[in-house]
């Protein structure tokens, strides 16, 4: 029997009544909510999503919610692709939702921190009809945060990190280093004025002296590498995975700059200089005697007796017994094989950085690997892949990031399109398997991945050492239209005259020219060369090891073609390329 007419009334102001008070409760929440229909564009914002967005209502309703939500990450500014989340065409379960903090880009130009979440809204028979966002200002709360952080780990004076967390650091790279072979260094640094100047012309002085000493010897230490104020007039470099040669360079830069600095105060000048202690090491300190701020602190005690404002080196690095190194190195393999089993080796990426601006709307960059342990904690490669490589695991690491990269570009089919070309390392061991070219073969069609998106790269010693099966490997994947980088170029002996028989379309110029480029003019002419002759034979150069603005701006002139280092980008998870889209 049909409705009453007064009774169809009574149920459409019920209903009227009902919105309103939703409404009415939405507009009083001090979080910002935005509602999205299945097309995903906007079709309501509550009035804190207006305060928190400075853009009124008007404005945003019917518009695409990329548009009016600009979401960037905090750590590298790239964009956030609100859809690599927000799948709207896809039925979502019921409560389906995560919690996500990131910077807003409000239309104002006032960015503000924010946390922010997602949920279905759903039908009667449970299909999603639209997308409801919740997020609130936590710029306060992230700022307080940062800032205690900060305090805990860093000198207020100098704005170094501080002993406690120098020590944290070392302490880490000790337990994830252990038994790989990787050689590190550690150079400590006492200064021999300071006192002098405290007494002469107070402690006031003696702050301006730290402070512009500090501001003197960052830019002088790699971007990976720890600088520390440890004592009053002390301060400590760790260099990880640093060769002696390398780290003896950093420390005769350290000790010039210093050396070469006159403090002002009150018209008097103080020339000051330093006692320096370098220990080189590559385990876990068992006594006293092998312990790597131990051994830096008693060679520079030796500098100072010495007679001061020089270097003195203590090398740690070789006191285990034979078999303990072959014990440390077994008790790696077993976590090798574990975290192979338990699937905790991890894939991360780095950004390659093409020179020419009208390639960098494209994606370039090189698959790294890390391991988790059980703890949680990411291993570095240079503490697990020589002994991976030493006990024939290698081949069976190689093989997994093929597989684990190609199956995750497939999944992620905007990456995929945006790439141009994503750099995979091998090593020797897996040039010399035969079966290796069938294998990636296989991963190509398995996973329908575009050949030409891949770059196998090899380093320069591999290659040379294992010439007939490289040759062999790479002319069949040149076949299937795969790219070809030789690293570290240029450190042997034979590099020019094999590079005319090898298939390779990129040149990674080793790091070790790269790193003092500004001031060594041999690294600056041997990288011309290197990147001339690249180019005479139709192959692209990439810079390694690029750790500062000055440094991107002179490969620039020497024309370059692509950058990598800690100037460009961090080794950052692969998952962070969607959000870079």
């Amino acid at each position: 029997m049909p409705s009453h007419p007064t009774e169809n009334s009574t149920n459409i102001a019920a209903l009227l009544a009902e919105r309103k008070r939703h409404l009415a409760i939405l507009s009083s929440l001090s979080e910002g909510v935005i509602s999205i229909d299945p097309a995903g564009a906007v079709n309501y914002l509550n009035p804190s999503a207006e305060t928190l967005l400075a853009l009124p209502s008007q404005h945003a309703i019917n518009q695409p919610l990329a548009d009016i939500f600009k979401l960037v990450n905090e750590e590298n500014q790239q964009s956030i692709v609100l859809s690599d989340y927000i799948v709207l065409d896809k039925p979502m379960n019921n409560g389906e939702s995560f919690l996500r903090q990131s910077v807003l880009k409000r239309h104002d130009k006032n960015d503000l921190y924010i946390d922010w979440s997602f949920a279905s809204i759903k039908d009667e028979q449970g299909l999603a009809v639209g997308v409801v966002i919740t997020f609130r200002d936590i710029s306060d709360t992230h700022n307080l945060t940062l800032q205690l952080k900060h305090q805990a780990t860093h000198d207020p004076l100098t704005g170094l990190v501080n002993n406690d967390e120098f020590n944290k650091r070392l302490k880490n790279l000790l337990a994830t280093t252990y038994g790989s072979g990787a050689m590190h260094s550690l150079v400590f640094i006492d200064l021999d004025q300071f006192t002098t100047v405290n007494e002469q012309c107070g402690y006031q002085a003696g702050d301006h002296l730290l402070k512009q000493i500090s501001a003197l010897l960052k830019p002088k230490v790699r971007g990976r590498d720890t600088l520390a104020r440890v004592g009053s007039d002390k301060f400590a470099v760790l260099l990880e995975n640093c060769p002696k040669k390398v780290a003896l360079k950093i420390a005769n830069d350290l000790l010039v700059t210093i050396q070469d600095f006159r403090f002002l105060w009150d018209e008097r000048h103080f020339d000051i200089g330093a006692s320096m202690g370098v220990a080189y090491f590559s385990s876990d300190p068992l006594d006293d005697g092998n312990d790597p701020i131990i051994a830096a602190k008693r060679a520079c005690s030796d500098a100072k007796n010495s007679g001061r404002n020089q270097i003195r080196e203590l090398d740690i690095s070789h006191s285990n017994s034979p078999n303990e190194q072959q014990h440390a190195e077994m008790h790696w393999v077993g976590r090798i094989k574990a975290a192979l089993n338990e699937n905790r080796l991890l894939l991360f990426q780095q950004t390659i950085l093409p020179l020419e601006p009208k390639k960098t709307d494209r994606l370039h960059f090189e698959i790294l690997l890390r391991m988790k342990n059980k703890d949680g904690e990411l291993i570095s490669p240079g503490a697990f892949l020589p002994v991976a490589e030493r006990y024939n695991m290698i081949n069976k690491i190689d093989r997994w990031v093929i597989e684990t990269t190609f199956q995750w570009l497939a999944e992620h089919p905007a990456v995929l399109a945006k790439t141009d070309f994503c750099s995979i390392n091998l090593s020797g061991l897996s040039l010399s398997d035969k079966s290796l070219a069938a294998f990636v073969s296989d991963c190509f069609t398995k996973h329908a991945i575009d050949c030409q998106k891949v770059c196998f790269e090899i380093t320069e010693t591999s290659a040379i050492h294992n010439l007939d099966s490289a040759m062999d490997f790479m002319a069949k994947m040149k076949k299937l239209g795969c790219y070809f980088a030789l690293d570290d170029f240029g450190t042997g002996m034979s590099s020019f005259s094999y590079l005319k028989h090898l298939p390779v379309q990129h040149l990674k110029i080793d790091g070790t020219f790269i790193r003092d480029i500004l001031d060594d003019p041999i690294d600056r002419a041997m990288t011309r060369s290197i990147n001339d002759i690249g180019h005479v034979m139709g192959m692209q150069t990439i810079a390694e090891f690029v750790e500062n603005e000055e440094t991107l701006q002179l490969l620039k002139q020497l024309g370059v073609d692509y950058a990598q280092g800690y100037h460009i980008a961090q080794p950052a998870p692969l998952q962070q390329l969607l959000e870079g889209l």
